[in-house]
């Protein structure tokens, strides 16, 4: 296993400059673009990890990959510093996010520390890390999805992916299909489960009624696109409980 690190500069050269508290998000990035643009990216404390390579032989489009087995464009907050247009990759079969290395460190392809990654941004979706010290009481572990932010809770899924051995003419190659997702809310201060029926209805024990509703108008939904069946569904209850009968629930 081959580690790569570069001397991070970032935080010693921003300790002299002066950025008001008051700036907005896109000027703060912009302001760290221009700054890892002038230093260099590989000069900076993202180019820590592993070098990758590729465990898993394919050969079509059904990849351990999220979306593409292209990189895609992403952010990363990392050892405490966020990153922004970056190239990136994520693997829903390992849970690793990988980043394109540029040609100035040699190229390549680069695993960052999971331990160190706080959150990344790819291809305009939002992932943050969950675990039993952030989520007590739940056994969450690794990069979850904001799938739906409402004003009363926040929804997040994580993906899977099932592996399948195959075999052409010459080799084994692989093929990776979606498995089911793991959904987790976060409500009143704490996180829940919510993959089954019975799991939305202990967090929501009013909106009974509502939910055994919503679950058999919606089974095509829930057939064909789990996923956004439990969006849709998150979405119903953000409406019930903005009604004033369910206010004070």
């Amino acid at each position: 296993m081959l580690y790569f690190f570069r001397n991070p500069l970032r935080v010693l050269v921003a300790l002299g400059c002066i950025i008001s508290t008051h700036a907005q998000d896109s000027q703060e990035v912009d302001y760290y673009n221009h700054f890892d643009q002038q230093i260099g990216l590989e000069n900076t404390g993202l180019y820590q990890g592993i070098i990758h390579t590729d465990k898993y032989r394919t050969i079509n489009e059904y990849t351990q990959y999220y979306k593409s087995r292209d990189f895609l464009n992403g952010s990363v907050c990392y050892d405490g510093e966020c990153y922004h247009e970056l190239e990136l990759k994520y693997d829903v079969f390992e849970d690793e996010v990988l980043l394109r290395l540029i040609s100035n460190a040699g190229g390549g392809t680069l695993q960052l520390f999971k331990e160190k990654l706080v959150s990344f941004t790819i291809d305009g979706v939002d992932f943050i890390k969950l675990d039993n010290e952030q989520a007590p009481g739940i056994n969450a572990y690794g990069f979850y999805a904001i799938a739906y932010q409402g004003p009363r809770f926040t929804l997040y899924t994580k993906y899977t992916k099932k592996s399948f051995d195959r075999k052409d003419r010459s080799s084994l190659y692989y093929e990776f299909l979606d498995g089911p997702s793991e959904h987790v809310l976060f409500f009143q201060g704490k996180y829940h489960i919510v993959n089954t029926k019975k799991d939305n209805i202990l967090v929501f024990p009013h909106l009974k009624k509502d939910i055994d509703k919503f679950y058999n108008l919606a089974k095509r939904l829930r057939k064909s696109d789990p996923d956004g069946f439990q969006i849709s569904l998150m979405k119903r209850l953000e409406i019930l409980l903005s009604q004033p009968k369910n206010t004070s629930k």
